[in-house]
């Protein structure tokens, strides 16, 4: 059995791992969803000042409270970023990385940078104010409509520093074992390209047929994909 950490994305909360974290408690693992300091529940506490390294901080402090060891760190969307530095940090508790149509981070360059200039249009024209980021449209998250009155809702604001917070340092992929799982209806073209890039890194790439946010419309086929990867790579049962 695995011990699982699943990290959200932006504008989201670990409310929105619920059903994957249902279905892998329900075959026997630990899960772990934490929410990031000022999203979901904790929205009412977000701090301007809160960017990048606050959230690679949150990580980290619960890795260490937790004392969580053998992890399959789950990085979705913007939290590769976060993900990427906690790799570098705690390389020796992580038996396995797998990004789900995340941005895979570059050594000092900032998630918009990587994302590039239509990315950044987008950030700017859903700036508001108190340093913060309105919800980009439900179609860029890719919930469909079955799904979308329970997601939307829970939506909340995002700091803009987070988009703009240089990554902390080296990236090294081959610090320990990864693996890339793209959404082939994802509609953001630079995260399409993160696929490629993993490639290029010789990471395991899978794709599923499903949007941004997998882990909301079809739970299922990102769990059968999460598992196939780990039997593959540790000889675990799928």
């Amino acid at each position: 059995m695995a011990t699982f950490l699943l990290v959200h994305g932006a504008f989201q909360g670990g409310w929105v791992w619920q059903k994957v974290a249902a279905m892998l408690r329900g075959q026997g693992h630990e899960v772990h969803a934490p929410t990031l300091s000022g999203c979901g529940y904790l929205s009412h506490g977000m701090q301007q000042e809160d960017d990048l390294l606050t959230y690679i901080e949150d990580i980290a402090q619960y890795i260490e409270f937790e004392d969580l060891q053998g992890i399959v760190l789950i990085a979705h969307s913007f939290s590769g970023m976060i993900c990427g530095e906690v790799m570098m940090r705690f390389g020796n508790r992580i038996r396995q990385a797998i990004f789900v149509d995340a941005v895979i981070p570059e050594a000092h360059r900032t998630f918009a940078e990587t994302a590039g200039e239509p990315f950044r249009n987008m950030l700017e024209k859903h700036r508001l104010g108190g340093g913060k980021v309105r919800p980009w449209p439900l179609q860029v998250f890719g919930v469909d409509k079955s799904s979308a009155d329970w997601f939307e809702p829970r939506l909340r604001p995002f700091p803009y520093q987070a988009f703009l917070t240089p990554y902390p340092g080296h990236f090294a992929p081959d610090v320990l074992p990864c693996a890339f799982i793209g959404c082939r209806e994802t509609i953001s073209p630079f995260i399409r390209k993160m696929a490629e890039k993993a490639k290029g890194y010789a990471w395991q790439v899978l794709e599923i047929q499903a949007g941004h946010c997998p882990m909301v419309s079809c739970p299922e086929e990102l769990v059968r994909a999460m598992m196939s990867i780990l039997a593959s790579d540790n000889g675990l049962q799928p």
